[in-house]
């Protein structure tokens, strides 16, 4: 089933009150709150916008805040199940980020998901008296913002923009709209960003066509995930690497390994250890494979699970890499040059092949153990990085 170009889009505001202390206060101030949101989408007419409701999901939250992802997770299931093009979550609690205190929106465009939170909009929370009015306009500008990330429209540096930047509060309170030429952007991406695509049969052959019909979606999740950036997002793996490399290194076994085994022999085995990595790192970090109940699966499922496949490959690639390079360095300019031709009992083991089949051999070792010490990195800090284009 797909979107025709006579439909009209579909955002829906998905309302997740969670603690339900005041539930029908917060519920009349998202409904004030989408009835302006929707009047300033008019402007796009293949844009429809509807609330709907999911009450009181069961989230624990730490150090007085609730992660952003487990809502992502939540809203993205109920995205799927309710065939959705576009979904965004409205909480009424209080939502961490990564190095501040709090955040307003969590955008997530790989998903078409975005949280937003109403607890710091509130004008008693900040010591001022309490206003429905200035939560519902807050809101819908932040409603807009968020939308503007999932169609990729790009960050504006002009307070009164739509798409400047949410620092704090205040500067939601600044007039907030979109250029004409943003709304032409807007226009002319939603075919593409909608990813409302799916199918309820032959789902290899639905992955490998919408895997191609979105590459440069995915690219560009790929970009935004950086996985230079990733890569260093990994400590524990890294450490354990570094461990197991180190006293590999000074084995003569290892020496004896890698003298004796041939250029196919080392790019099989460096492979081979690439590939379980991979599978351990996403199996750890990856969103979980959602299919609706009736059996559909998603054009975006497709290109979140691709993009994270990628990029955690990518990542994986760079440390073993980054691992191969150390190791060549190390073995060159201070292993003793001695030992090169004493421990091999296979021959001697001081050219420069020698040295490249051994770092490769090291590398390929450093990244499958380190791939085991990796799952214990923060999830909700690797996510972050994934599936997350700004936190605000």
């Amino acid at each position: 089933m797909s979107q025709t170009a006579s439909d009209a889009y579909e955002v829906a505001i998905l309302k997740m009150d969670v603690e339900g202390k005041d539930s029908d206060r917060f519920s009349r101030i998202v409904n004030h709150a989408v009835e302006r949101f929707r009047e300033v989408l008019k402007h796009e007419n293949k844009l429809r916008v509807t609330i709907q409701t999911l009450d009181g999901p069961h989230l624990v939250p730490g150090a007085g805040a609730y992660s952003p992802l487990d809502f992502l997770e939540l809203g993205f299931a109920e995205k799927t199940e309710r065939n959705l093009p576009f979904l965004i979550a409205v909480t009424e609690v209080d939502l961490s980020a990564k190095g501040a205190a709090y955040t307003l929106a969590y955008t997530s465009p790989v998903t078409n998901v975005a949280i937003t939170s109403t607890r710091r909009l509130e004008p008693s929370f900040w010591g001022d008296e309490a206003d429905d009015d200035v939560v519902a306009d807050r809101l819908s500008k932040l409603l807009l913002f968020a939308f503007g990330k999932l169609v990729n429209l790009a960050t504006s540096t002009d307070p009164a923009n739509a798409m400047h930047a949410v620092s704090d509060v205040d500067d939601l309170d600044a007039s907030r709209t979109l250029r004409e030429d943003q709304w032409e952007t807007m226009r002319t991406q939603l075919p593409r960003e909608a990813h409302d695509m799916r199918t309820s049969r032959n789902f290899a052959w639905f992955f490998a066509k919408q895997i191609a019909r979105n590459v440069p979606e995915i690219g560009k999740a790929i970009a935004n995930a950086n996985p230079l950036t990733l890569m260093f997002k990994l400590p524990t793996m890294i450490a354990a690497a570094l461990s197991v490399i180190v006293v590999l290194l000074f084995s003569a076994e290892t020496w004896d390994v890698a003298n004796a085994m041939t250029i196919g022999q080392a790019v099989l085995f460096s492979a081979v250890s690439i590939g379980a990595a991979l599978f351990l790192l996403y199996r750890a970090f990856a969103l979980e494979a959602v299919v609706s109940r009736q059996g559909y699966f998603t054009e975006s499922m497709a290109v979140t699970m691709a993009a994270t496949f990628l990029t955690l490959l990518l990542t994986i690639l760079l440390l073993f890499a980054a691992f191969a390079f150390v190791m060549y360095v190390g073995v060159v300019s201070v292993f003793p040059p001695a030992l090169m031709d004493n421990w091999p009992t296979t021959g001697e083991a001081d050219s420069r092949l020698d040295h490249i089949k051994l770092s490769a051999f090291l590398a390929a070792m450093g990244v499958l153990a380190g791939s085991l010490g990796g799952r214990s990195d923060s999830k909700t800090i690797v996510r972050n990085v994934l599936f997350s284009n700004s936190s605000r």
